[in-house]
Order: C-alpha cells, then sequence, then structure tokens
C-alpha cells in the first residue's frame, strides 16, 4: 500500500505535466508535447500504483480533503488538455486533407490525364455520350 505522500507527489507532478503541456500547446511549442508524452505514460504507472487502494486515500485519511482537491484540479487540467489535443489533431488532419488534395491535383490524378495529356481545365467533367443506339 502507499502513503498518502506518494499519492500527493504523484498528483503534483501530473498537474505540473499538464500545466506544461497546456502551456506548450498553447505557445505553440508543438515539439514540447511530443516529449512530454513519454512522461505522462511513465507517469501513469505511478498513478495506478498511488491509486491502489483509493479509499484509504479518500476516505479514511486526515488529509482526504487536500487530496480530493488535488484531484479535482487534475480533472480540470485533463479536460483542458483534452480539448487542445483535440483541437491540434483536428488541425492537424485539415492540414494532411489540404495536402493530399494539392498533391493530387499536381499529380496525374489531377492536372494530367492517364495518357500524361493535360487534362481541360473545367470544373465539371467531361460528358460522354453512348452514341451506339
Amino acid at each position: 500500500m502507499t502513503s498518502m505522500a506518494q499519492a500527493l507527489s504523484v498528483v503534483d507532478r501530473l498537474s505540473r505535466l499538464l500545466r506544461d503541456e497546456i502551456a506548450a500547446i498553447t505557445g505553440g511549442r508543438l515539439a514540447e508535447v511530443t516529449e512530454i508524452y513519454p512522461q505522462k505514460t511513465a507517469l501513469l504507472g505511478e498513478v495506478e500504483e498511488a491509486f491502489a487502494a483509493p479509499r484509504a486515500l479518500l476516505e479514511d485519511h486526515p488529509q482526504a480533503a487536500e487530496l480530493r482537491s488535488k484531484l479535482v484540479e487534475i480533472r480540470d487540467l485533463i479536460a483542458q488538455d483534452h480539448v487542445l489535443l483535440e483541437k491540434m489533431t483536428q488541425a492537424t488532419g485539415a492540414i494532411i486533407d489540404e495536402l493530399d488534395r494539392i498533391r493530387d491535383r499536381h499529380s496525374l490524378s489531377g492536372t494530367y490525364g492517364p495518357d500524361g495529356e493535360k487534362r481541360p481545365k473545367s470544373v465539371s467533367a467531361s460528358q460522354h455520350f453512348d452514341q451506339s443506339l
């Protein structure tokens, strides 16, 4: 069983790490976000270990109120971090889609036909009519 001091320590470190990640995202320092990920993963194991017996920490301990307060703060930080990471993921996806669109436009499937001839510049595809009737 872990002690309250260990639980408080891991919560404080997680709080700092989330604040650092939020600051990195909002500051446009995305390389730092990549560097933080392994630290978050390692800290997850410590959180699981520290809270293996949550009742002993959250109900039966004299510092339970302090820990609960810190956990509320962590919950808010996680929610804020999640929103920012989600927006970052959506923006990255939009950039990838735009790059794919540009690449396709200038590739054999866009500007040039299958025989290497330049495709017409009309927006709509050329229409072919079956005249065999």
